[in-house]
C-alpha cells in the first residue's frame, strides 16, 4: 500500500505538471484517502499500513497537544511570582521492550517541557523519568504509560 501511495503521489505531480515538495505531500495525502476508500469500499483487501497512518496521526496530534500543554504550564509557572514547581524523579516500568520503542518514547519524553528521560535500566523494565510537575509518583507514571507508551507501542508494537 505504501508503494501503490507513492505512485499516486507521482502522478498527483505530474498531472500537476511539477516536481515540488508541495505537490508530492499533496499527492500523498489525497493518494492516502483514495486507498483508504478503496479498502473501505471492499475494493482493495484492508492493508496494515492504512491503520498505522492514523496511530501515527494520532500519535502526531497527542504530542502537539503534550507540547502546548507543557510549554503553557511553564510559562504560567514563570510568569506568576511563585514556583509551582515539584520536580521529581520516578521509574517507569515499561511495558514496551524494542530499542526502536524505547528510544522513540524517550525522545517524546525530551522533547516535551518539562521531563527528561534519564536512564533505561540494564534489564529495559524501568525507565527513569524526571518530571517537573509531579503530583504523586503514581499520577505521573500512569500519565506517561496511558499518553506516550501506549500509541507508542500502538504504532511500533
Amino acid at each position: 500500500m505504501l508503494l501503490a501511495n507513492m505512485l499516486l503521489a507521482i502522478a498527483w505531480a505530474a498531472l500537476r505538471g511539477e516536481f515540488s515538495l508541495a505537490n508530492l505531500l499533496t499527492g500523498q495525502i489525497l493518494g492516502y484517502f483514495v486507498l483508504l476508500g478503496l479498502s473501505m469500499g471492499g475494493v482493495l483487501e484492508r492493508s496494515p499500513y492504512i491503520g498505522r497512518v492514523h496511530v501515527a496521526l494520532g500519535l502526531i496530534a497527542f504530542f502537539i497537544w503534550e507540547l502546548v500543554r507543557a510549554n503553557l504550564r511553564l510559562a504560567a509557572d514563570v510568569a506568576t511570582p511563585e514556583f509551582h514547581m515539584q520536580p521529581g524523579i520516578i521509574a517507569l516500568p515499561l511495558d514496551i521492550t524494542k530499542d526502536s520503542q524505547i528510544l522513540l518514547l524517550s525522545m517524546l519524553i525530551n522533547l516535551t517541557p518539562g521531563s527528561v528521560a534519564l536512564d533505561v535500566s540494564p534489564d529495559r523494565r524501568f525507565m527513569y523519568v524526571h518530571v517537573m510537575y509531579i503530583d504523586t509518583p503514581d499520577a505521573a507514571r500512569d500519565e506517561i504509560k496511558h499518553g506516550f507508551e501506549r500509541r507508542v507501542q500502538e504504532l511500533l508494537g
